[in-house]
């Protein structure tokens, strides 16, 4: 049926995690998995397509990623992070205000994101037009979570999820929608080293 057609339309993403020397900037890919699209992804896509006469308009483009870290006393431990739903929003964020070991990076995307053009995806489009997946990429930086906890080597500081974020207004975290969130696989979770930083690629395809 023409509907079913329809449904499968949407939206989907892709994570692969990365050591990033300091000294050399050399990366090496470490694990990659898929992500969840959170409900908020909606929201978003309607504010970026819908118009509003400007200068009234945020831009809720793709901005930043969260990074979720938890300090441990043996790094060996895998983080137990619970599952979690479609409906999870930065109201998640705000409760580890009250953590005693976990905290998360607000880092923003300097680097535009890369465009291409899925696998298989090419006979649908014009010639003009091959581009129908995005390829955002950030790396850890910074000493201490968005609410103070220390993310370091020395701490064990290890990370365990990530959120993909759009930040209309970087200097205002109120305003923040969340596009999508990945929990890492427990062999995947990484710990800070003293001589790299940890990055992460987030493909973001439509289709």
């Amino acid at each position: 049926m023409l509907h079913d057609k329809l449904a499968q339309n949407g939206v989907r993403g892709h994570v692969t995690l990365w050591r990033v020397c300091d000294d050399t900037g050399l990366k090496t890919p470490v694990h990659a998995q898929p992500n969840q699209i959170q409900f908020s992804w909606g929201f978003i896509a309607a504010q970026q397509l819908g118009f509003r006469p400007a200068p009234n308009r945020p831009s809720y483009h793709i901005s930043a990623m969260y990074v979720e870290f938890e300090n441990q006393t043996n790094p060996g431990d895998a983080v137990q992070v619970p599952a979690f739903g479609r409906d999870l929003n930065t109201n998640y964020y705000n409760s580890l205000v009250s953590a005693s070991t976990h905290d998360f990076l607000r880092i923003p995307l300097t680097l535009a994101p890369a465009t291409s053009v899925s696998t298989g995806y090419e006979a649908n489009l014009s010639v003009d037009q091959q581009a129908n997946k995005l390829t955002f990429f950030v790396q850890t930086a910074g000493t201490t979570g968005v609410f103070g906890k220390t993310f370091s080597h020395t701490v064990n500081s290890k990370i365990f999820a990530a959120a993909l974020v759009a930040a209309p207004e970087f200097g205002d975290r109120t305003k923040d929608v969340i596009f999508a969130r990945t929990i890492f696989n427990a062999d995947a979770q990484l710990t800070k080293e003293a001589s790299s930083q940890i990055g992460i690629t987030w493909d973001i395809a439509f289709e």
